[in-house]
């Protein structure tokens, strides 16, 4: 017989599985022919257990006393059955109506078990309040009144932690039964703030608790925004794969995101601090041996100018604090099509990278490091007018095609906007496919742009420059204040990570090709060591014009009647220029400023008022005599074999011949191909030409920043063939960005140079992303430099 019948049963199937019970013991005690006293027996045992077991189960007095009733029911019920026949009808009604009375007296026990258990959890819970010291207590007593006035929620507060320096606290809690969530009570954080009087600069926050019925609300004190916090002094390498410290929240914890698989966009307006937040990510950025730092800034490149200047400064140490520099649409181009080849090849070519790491991201270190391209002015790409330049727009789209497909494989974009509007960013996959968002200090219309009008964060959050409410991914938004970023900071910077700069894997150099080797040519002035470019009107935009009247202009009078034949025939006459004009300007491959102004005198003056230029306004591009020509070739000549181009030739002119009108770019192009001593290095560059004997010895490239001191061979081709026989033997490593790097020469001679061992029979073909493999032992040094030296370098 079960000691506990009851155990698992309602007041339906437990009456009956106790009297199927008692009626099968009784019958097979009958078939025994055991005697009547042993029902007595087995009931008062199964009577005492159970009341033991109940009194250990603090069972209700009720529950006990209707156990130890059905004990003596059943008990006496089959001490007649054995003396008598449990099989009777009298016996089989009165087991029936007995476990009838049971089931009623179940039910009835049921209800005051459960009444019973709501006052023990009520009383656990005036425990936990009771467990809290008198300051918690009053704390939570308060808010869970406050709660219920201002949201009308009922809650328990389980837990107060209050923060060190006594700036706020946290509570932790659980609302009641009925469906409320985190977010019911989220919706009402500006009333809760009110309600507790805070001042400006502290707030409330309700985020999640440890399930969906409870909540975390974080409630700040002392206004933590409204001084500056300075960047930390500590410059100790991070990893990407770590949070990058930004500033602080209210409560006083670090805002830290972590950056490996996220894209950003900052948005602010002009002196909110927007710049100096990009400064303090590009600060972490620099401390991270795994992350190499790309900067495309249109105005200039005025993003990375203090960090390469500090570099400058400082001597040059180890690398540049700035892997790549973009100050220009068509570097920018060239910038974000390599990034695409280089995800498009990591994909594929470190597949077995992330297998071995057992992850579906590519584990990034200083081999193999991730790359962040920082965008300052989203605006100068992506808005509507950047839209209709054919430059900007493909450098547009192909940084969204970074964005949707290098992830995984560690090239992200962090990118700052003045809006976070459509005119703005025209493209909606930029604040779609951004995992991290930051707005910093804006009215709340901004402010719901960036983030969507059911993030409850107020331009109240965040009152004061500097300030900023952060959003990673679907958490909500939280105000910071952004650390204070100074230039002698960033010097420190630079100093302490120069060492820790990595360079761009293999595979990446590969696929970056040229554009990546020559990245550092014509950039003196990003270093502060040369003069920066004059800008030029961009080609794809028309220069603006003086509005011409109403009712004027060449087609003014079409489909009218001319009441004057002399300016019908002016204007036929106007045509004919226009026409001659667009001629003249179609020979040329830059445009002229002298045909420029014509045309846009005709347009001005409506073809009626145009006069034939006077020819000593003209720059006469044939004219040999020209005392500017030699002046020119001057500049040409002490800019040495790099080169230099026309508009900062003219700049030059101007400053060094102020008593010489300075000719056009365009003049001074025809001048130098007209010369037989020039020659173009590079599209767009003039550079004397070299003697025929020297012309090999010219490095193709230069993979250096400007200024850094390069050495040249004696006897270039031979020379450097025996370098590299001698650095791929002893090394091992038959590498071409090895030789490109120790040898100091561009990516075309080392590709040269590497095909010239491989025919010599020192490396092996080949081998996709990986390094050649050496096919000479390197004790075998002397052996492979006499076979190069029998045959030179086989050309």
């Amino acid at each position: 017989m079960k000691l506990d019948w009851e155990a698992g049963h309602g007041p339906v199937t437990g009456p009956i599985n106790a009297a199927a019970t008692t009626l099968a013991a009784t019958w097979a005690g009958n078939a025994a022919d055991m005697p009547w006293q042993v029902g007595v027996i087995a009931a008062g045992a199964g009577l005492v257990g159970t009341h033991i077991a109940g009194v250990r189960q603090d069972l209700p007095r009720s529950s006990l006393t209707l156990r130890a009733a059905g004990w003596l029911g059943a008990g006496g019920w089959a001490s007649w059955a054995l003396a008598n026949s449990p099989w009777t009808q009298w016996s089989i009604g009165t087991l029936i109506a007995g476990a009838i009375g049971l089931g009623a007296g179940m039910a009835s026990t049921r209800n005051a078990k459960t009444k019973q258990e709501e006052k023990q959890t009520q009383a656990a819970e005036a425990v936990k309040i009771a467990g809290l010291d008198a300051k918690r207590q009053a704390i939570a007593a308060e808010w869970t009144e406050r709660i219920l006035r201002v949201c009308n929620q009922q809650v328990t507060m389980v837990g107060v932690e209050l923060v060190d320096d006594d700036a706020g606290f946290t509570l932790d809690g659980e609302t009641a039964a009925g469906g409320a969530s985190w977010k019911t009570l989220q919706r009402y954080q500006d009333g809760l703030a009110a309600d507790a009087r805070l001042p400006e600069g502290c707030g409330v926050e309700v985020t999640k608790g440890a399930n969906r019925g409870a909540f975390l609300i974080t409630v700040s004190t002392v206004n933590r925004l409204i001084d500056d916090i300075e960047y930390p002094d500590d410059y100790s390498p991070l990893s990407l794969n770590d949070p990058s410290p930004l500033g602080i929240h209210r409560d006083g914890t670090i805002a830290a995101p972590v950056m490996r698989q996220l894209s950003a966009v900052f948005v602010g307006r002009r002196g909110s601090g927007k710049t100096n937040l990009m400064n303090v990510s590009l600060g972490n950025q620099l401390r991270q041996p795994d992350n190499l730092v790309w900067v495309i800034d249109l105005n200039g490149g005025g993003l990375a100018l203090a960090w390469l200047r500090k570099w400058q400064e400082l001597g040059r140490p180890g690398r540049p604090p700035i892997d790549w520099v973009a100050d220009t649409p068509e570097k920018a181009l060239m910038m974000a099509k390599a990034a695409l080849r280089i995800a498009k090849a990591r994909k594929t070519g470190y597949k077995d990278r992330e297998i071995a790491a057992n992850d579906d991201k590519l584990p990034v270190d200083a081999a193999v490091p991730g790359i962040t391209m920082n965008n300052d002015e989203i605006a100068e790409l992506f808005s509507m007018k950047a839209r209709s330049n054919p430059v900007l727009k493909e450098v547009g789209d192909t940084l969204v095609q970074v964005i949707e497909l290098a992830r995984a494989v560690a090239v992200n974009l962090i990118q700052a906007a003045l809006r976070a509007t459509q005119d703005v960013i025209s493209q909606p996959q930029i604040l779609v496919q951004s995992g991290l968002k930051i707005g910093m200090k804006s009215d709340e219309r901004e402010m719901n742009y960036l983030w969507g009008w059911d993030d409850r964060i107020s331009p109240e959050d965040i009152p004061y420059a500097g300030c900023g409410a952060m959003k990673i991914e679907d958490t909500p938004a939280r105000a910071l204040k952004v650390y204070r970023m100074r230039p002698d900071q960033m010097g420190k910077i630079v100093q302490a990570t120069s060492h820790l700069r990595p360079e761009l894997d293999e595979l990446s150099r590969r696929a970056a090709g040229p554009d990546y080797e020559t990245r550092w040519q014509n950039t003196d002035h990003l270093f502060g060591i040369g003069d920066a470019p004059i800008p030029t009107p961009s080609e794809s935009f028309v220069p603006a014009t003086s509005t011409a009247p109403r009712g004027s202009g060449i087609t003014a009078t079409w489909n009218t009647e001319s009441n004057n034949s002399d300016v019908q025939q002016q204007m036929q006459q106007a045509d004919e220029t226009v026409r001659r004009l667009h001629a003249a300007m179609a020979e040329n491959s830059t445009r002229d400023t002298n045909l420029e102004k014509q045309f846009q005198d005709i347009i001005a003056g409506g073809g009626a008022t145009w006069q034939p230029p006077n020819v000593d306004d003209l720059d006469d591009a044939s004219d040999t005599t020209d005392p500017r020509r030699p002046l020119v070739l001057d500049i040409v000549k002490s800019a040495g074999p790099e080169g230099i181009g026309p508009t900062l030739i003219k700049g030059k002119f101007m400053r060094l011949h102020p008593e010489h009108k300075a000719p056009n770019t365009t003049v001074i192009g025809r001048w130098l191909k007209e010369d037989p001593q020039i020659h173009q290095p590079k599209y767009g560059t003039y550079a004397l030409r070299p003697a025929p004997q020297e012309e090999t010895t010219q490095p193709e490239t230069n993979i250096l920043p400007p200024g850094t001191t390069t050495s040249a061979p004696d006897n270039p081709q031979d020379d450097l063939l025996t370098d590299a026989v001698e650095l791929v033997v002893s090394t091992q490593f038959g590498s071409t960005s090895m030789l490109q790097r120790k040898l100091r020469i561009g990516w075309a001679a080392a590709n040269d140079l590497m095909a010239a061992l491989e025919k010599h029979g020192i490396v092996g073909p080949e081998n996709g992303a990986r390094a050649r493999d050496v096919l000479m032992p390197a004790d075998q040094i002397e052996k492979a430099l006499d076979k190069v030296r029998q045959t030179g370098t086989g050309e």
